[in-house]
């Protein structure tokens, strides 16, 4: 779980110089460097390794450098999706919206890492961390996505869970994704007084 708000910054810095292409370290380094952020070749590296490992990046060898690209392009799995619906509905709460959504879908807790993968912040208001005997379940099964938890990935649940609110969250989502009015007839019955 990246904590710290400046490697936070760093982490999505990375990120955005990666922005869908294959880049080595010393591309990486040269875009920072002409964007004014220097950062050393082996504090990047390190960077890019522990990106590897969370699976946020891929990494693969051309002789005699090391490529990386952004794991996971598909820009509409789930995560992508409730993340950045949640960022659009409230900023400010998507993190705790997202759990909320993710927690309701798949009727579990949910593994910081997949709140990472939703690109909001880990919600610490609300939350409560389980320590639940199906975590190894977790990792299996999420393993078969090729969605890799970290150890140090801590399970999730809100509290104050409110399924009434859910449903509006849900909407807003399929809102965001879909034009829902082509698939509605819109009243134009008017209503008299009696």
């Amino acid at each position: 779980m990246i904590e710290n708000f400046e490697e936070t910054q760093k982490y999505k810095l990375i990120l955005n110089e990666i922005n869908g292409e294959e880049k080595s370290i010393t591309g990486i380094q040269k875009s920072l460097e002409e964007k004014g952020i220097n950062m050393h070749r082996l504090v990047l590296t390190g960077y890019l390794n522990a990106m590897v490992e969370l699976g946020i990046l891929k990494e693969k060898e051309i002789k005699p450098a090391r490529i990386f690209s952004a794991a996971g392009q598909n820009k509409h799995d789930i995560y992508s999706v409730v993340g950045s619906s949640m960022r659009k509905f409230d900023e400010e709460n998507a993190g705790y919206n997202a759990l909320q959504v993710l927690y309701y879908l798949f009727e579990r807790p949910i593994f910081t890492r997949e709140l990472e993968r939703c690109s909001v912040n880990i919600p610490t208001k609300n939350t409560r961390t389980i320590n639940s005997q199906y975590r190894n379940d977790y990792v299996k099964k999420l393993g078969e996505a090729d969605i890799k938890i970290p150890v140090s990935s801590v399970l999730l649940e809100p509290v104050d869970f409110d399924k009434t609110g859910i449903t509006k969250l849900l909407n807003y989502i399929l809102a965001s994704e879909y034009d829902l009015r082509k698939y509605m007839v819109v009243n134009t019955n008017q209503k008299t007084l009696d």
